[in-house]
């Protein structure tokens, strides 16, 4: 057996084990990418469903805006006249210190 033996028997061997080697990342990335094409596809649904949630809470605040800010600057104006009559109480009386 001579050199050339070798050196085509080692060339066989680098041969086979790198086409085992690609089987082998070929299978990982395949199912990798199954793996991921699920979560994608579970994130696609869920930001779908946060999207309509929006925009029923959205379509629901809408016409709720503008009796909430009649409210507020009614509180708003009460809370001034209350503390107007404050004010005159304090000023011609004691110090609360």
């Amino acid at each position: 057996m001579g050199i050339e033996w070798f050196r085509d028997l080692t060339i066989i061997v680098m041969g086979c084990v790198t086409v085992v080697v690609l089987i082998f990342a070929s299978i990982l990335f395949y199912r990798l990418y199954r793996k991921a094409k699920s979560v994608l596809q579970l994130a696609e649904s869920t930001m779908q469903s946060a999207n309509e949630i929006v925009t029923l809470v959205k379509d629901f605040v809408k016409p709720a805006l503008p009796i909430m800010t009649i409210i507020q600057g009614l509180c708003g104006g009460l809370g001034g006249i209350t503390g107007m009559f404050k004010k005159e109480n304090n000023e011609g009386g004691k110090n609360n210190e």
